[in-house]
């Protein structure tokens, strides 16, 4: 008995109290505002460079040379190349006008400055050197950004839109695009002039060859191959010389000069009456006297010149 009432009095002390629950109210208009579903995405990280002294990039540089072109003390050659100076040197400061500011600034290429305005350089900072072209020509890397500045701003550039005119134009930039336009043109002249030097009827060829200056007293295949290569020498005058007028006269000359119809000297034309010469024409002093007896040939007395002798060629082939 003393048992059983030491266990209900035991149980009810050690017995945990339980309270009801707080029933919490759920505001319906704040969860139709959240979207059924929402897109979390964590953005990409910008591609580390596996070079730790490359700093990220945000924008393509061109890292190409700029190429800047003597156009002053050069020579054109017969061949239509320009020869230039081995050295050429051009001062390395300048007064130019300067259009943010609205006035006459002195720059100065000085190596170490990072600007080129002599007000904005070191007191004692001093020109060293002057700036060389080689061979014509100087490039200028984009780790160069001082001497790129100087010589796009300086009045010795042809390309500088504020140049002052007083000062007279030195070098010009390259423009790759339009070389490029150039180069594309030539190699498709130059195709045009040797595919007609490998296809010309051969008695065309060794005609024009003639005109040429070319030794025609050899094969076939090297005679195309001589007239080869002097259209890749020059396409432009290659061509235009198979459709000068003058071409066909100079031919004919040659030929009747190999005939014997007729004799040329430094200084006359003559028709070959034997052991006789007749004048034709005189050529003046300095003159090539094929160019001049064509000129001649063109009109007037001239062209009745030009048909006797093609009567007489005439008369040798038939």
């Amino acid at each position: 008995m003393f048992n059983l009432i030491f266990n209900l009095i035991f149980n009810k002390m050690t017995k945990k109290k339980t309270f009801p629950k707080k029933k919490t109210e759920v505001n319906t208009a704040v969860l139709d505002s959240i979207p059924a579903e929402v897109d979390w995405k964590v953005p990409p990280m910008p591609k580390q460079s596996d070079n730790p002294f490359t700093a990220p990039s945000f924008g393509k540089k061109s890292n190409k040379p700029v190429i800047y072109q003597l156009i002053k003390g050069r020579k054109k050659l017969p061949n239509g190349r320009w020869r230039y100076p081995v050295v050429y040197m051009i001062k390395a400061e300048d007064v130019i006008y300067d259009p943010i500011t609205d006035t006459n600034r002195k720059i100065r290429y000085i190596p170490g400055e990072v600007s080129i305005y002599e007000d904005e350089q070191k007191k004692d900072a001093k020109v060293k050197a002057p700036i060389t072209f080689n061979e014509g020509f100087i490039a200028v890397n984009a780790q160069n950004p001082t001497l790129k500045k100087y010589l796009d701003v300086c009045n010795a550039n042809k390309n500088n839109p504020n140049r002052m005119t007083s000062a007279a134009a030195t070098f010009q930039v390259v423009d790759k695009s339009k070389d490029a336009k150039k180069v594309i043109q030539r190699e498709m002249k130059e195709m045009d002039a040797m595919s007609l030097a490998l296809k010309m009827p051969f008695n065309k060829l060794v005609g024009y060859a003639k005109v040429l200056g070319v030794n025609v007293d050899k094969s076939t295949e090297e005679i195309r191959y001589d007239m080869k290569m002097l259209a890749k020498k020059d396409p432009f005058s290659f061509l235009t010389g198979l459709n000068d007028p003058k071409t066909s006269i100079k031919e004919t000359i040659i030929n009747a000069r190999e005939y014997n119809i007729i004799d040329t000297e430094i200084n006359r034309v003559s028709w070959v009456r034997g052991s006789d010469r007749v004048l034709i024409t005189h050529v003046p002093v300095g003159v090539d006297t094929v160019d001049h007896f064509a000129d001649y040939c063109l009109d007037g007395e001239g062209e009745l010149v030009l048909k006797e002798m093609e009567k007489q060629i005439a008369k040798f082939n038939s």
